[in-house]
């Protein structure tokens, strides 16, 4: 009862959070043809007037990304309690992703209510699904609040992403066939499942809870001389 109690305070409030434009300008899209980068060109006020919560600079670093996926949740707290995989759906925005406008209205337009619903968004680089870890947005319908990766952790995903897409090159210089890369390509998306429930990798006992992590003794290899 509290918890309803709770969500019906800032009626008006939450009913403005997400009040997305139909007014702005189109986004504009820019694909390099070497690296195949996505480069986003969307409207920093029509992000601002979709979630007024989130500050200038945040809406014009994620203005540039395209939006891949998105898992969605009841309220913030399944989230902080399972992680992504609490989350009771998912959708792939195939098979170029979407704008944060447009992606924040598919959003919207599935949740009952103005003022529920907790949703995180993870953007890419390129036009495929990131199988290094993604920049991650989060928006709660209950409050509007906003919460997101800054430009200097894009750019480390960033720095990461483009050493897998480096490592990929050269396996396929070496003569990997398309079916490995496929499969160390699942072993990495597992991986990723695994990391988002909370669990760790652990010598001889494969993936455990963090928990039982915090607990288990660790493989010490001797430091270098």
């Amino acid at each position: 009862m509290a918890e309803t109690e709770a969500a019906t305070e800032e009626p008006e409030a939450s009913k403005e959070a997400y009040q997305v434009s139909r007014d702005v300008a189109g986004t504009l899209r820019r694909q390099d043809p070497v690296t195949g980068d996505v480069e986003l060109y969307t409207s920093i006020d029509g992000i601002l007037q979709a979630v007024p919560k989130m500050n200038w600079d945040m809406a014009a670093t994620w203005s540039r990304l395209p939006i891949m996926r998105v898992h969605l949740f009841l309220d913030k707290v399944s989230f902080q309690r399972g992680g992504i995989m609490r989350s009771y759906a998912s959708k792939v925005f195939s098979p170029e992703g979407l704008d944060l406008i447009q992606a924040i209205a598919w959003w919207r337009k599935r949740v009952k209510s103005p003022a529920k619903g907790f949703a995180v968004f993870e953007a890419s680089f390129d036009s495929q699904v990131c199988i290094t870890d993604p920049p991650t947005l989060m928006l709660d319908g209950a409050t509007g609040e906003a919460e997101a990766d800054d430009a200097e952790a894009i750019q480390r995903k960033r720095e990461s992403h483009a050493k897998r897409r480096e490592l990929d090159k050269r396996w396929v210089t070496k003569g990997i066939s398309e079916e490995a890369l496929q499969k160390i390509k699942q072993a990495d998306m597992h991986r990723m499942s695994r990391k988002a429930k909370g669990e760790e990798y652990l010598y001889k006992k494969g993936w455990v809870s963090a928990e039982v992590a915090k607990t288990s003794p660790r493989l010490l290899l001797p430091a270098l001389r």
